[in-house]
């Protein structure tokens, strides 16, 4: 089931959805009486592909996930934990992983930074299992070595079988009821908060959640002529942004059937 849904999810969304669209276009290639349709459904694609892969069309599609959500913090004094949601991992020249991802990096470092601000008052809690089970460690292991190179010493506990974010939210919910605290910040990339939210409000309806995004992707200057030249970046981006948009239209969706 568990991979079922992953490919059903790399396949509704870009780029997935780009292979779909070139099979079908291929398809009507075959038949010439569609050359219109064709024709049009190429220049259709060309637009698409075009917008999502400038800065003015990323921060069109993924810009307004980024804005939805504002920093929020506990009072100094409240203990509370700060939860690190994993995001992939980087690799070496033998495929084993040697540290988070770009992305993770950048939560682990704005959660980092935060903790040592409140130094006694957090519990770090470093959430991501070895998804497909190909690597040599879960992602919350690699989190945790990261942070201590950061040098952070303060307490932290690792989250290590989530495979998505629902379960990141499921397993980290046990660790923080279990060490009785009321008060969670969730620390993840800006685009990411939104849905990571939602997923909390149902996963941890007992304690207090506070958003904590660690940074935007889309710049939110329109540049002149730099934000409208595509790029590789900003098609990246906006494709995390539709995937994204679609997870919470699919939570909210059987959040209605189950009423």
């Amino acid at each position: 089931m568990f991979l079922l849904y992953k490919l059903a999810g790399s396949m509704i969304v870009p780029p997935g959805l780009f292979v779909i669209i070139l099979l079908a276009l291929a398809y009507y290639a075959r038949k010439k009486k569609h050359s219109e349709i064709l024709t049009g459904a190429l220049c259709l694609f060309a637009a698409i592909l075009y917008i999502m892969s400038t800065s003015a069309g990323a921060l069109l599609i993924t810009g307004p996930l980024e804005t939805l959500y504002k920093a929020e913090l506990p009072s100094e004094e409240t203990d509370a934990a700060i939860l690190v949601l994993a995001g992939g991992s980087s690799y070496d020249d033998k495929g084993s992983s040697v540290q988070p991802a770009p992305y993770a990096m950048e939560r682990l470092y704005a959660a980092v930074k935060l903790a040592k601000s409140r130094p006694g008052q957090s519990l770090l809690i470093l959430s991501g299992g070895n998804v497909f089970g190909a690597n040599d460690r879960s992602e919350a292991e690699a989190l945790r070595d990261a942070a201590r190179a950061m040098g952070y010493d303060g307490r932290s506990v690792i989250e290590k079988w989530s495979r998505t974010t629902a379960e990141n939210m499921s397993q980290s919910a046990k660790i923080i009821q279990q060490r009785g605290l009321n008060h969670v910040i969730i620390v993840t990339n800006a685009f990411h908060i939104p849905r990571s939210m939602l997923q909390a409000e149902r996963q941890m309806p007992f304690v207090q959640r506070y958003p904590y995004p660690s940074g935007r992707l889309t710049d939110p200057v329109i540049r002149c002529l730099s934000s409208f030249l595509p790029n590789s970046v900003d098609l990246n981006v906006s494709c995390l942004g539709i995937r994204e948009w679609v997870g919470i239209a699919a939570y909210k969706i059987i959040g209605l059937l189950k009423r």
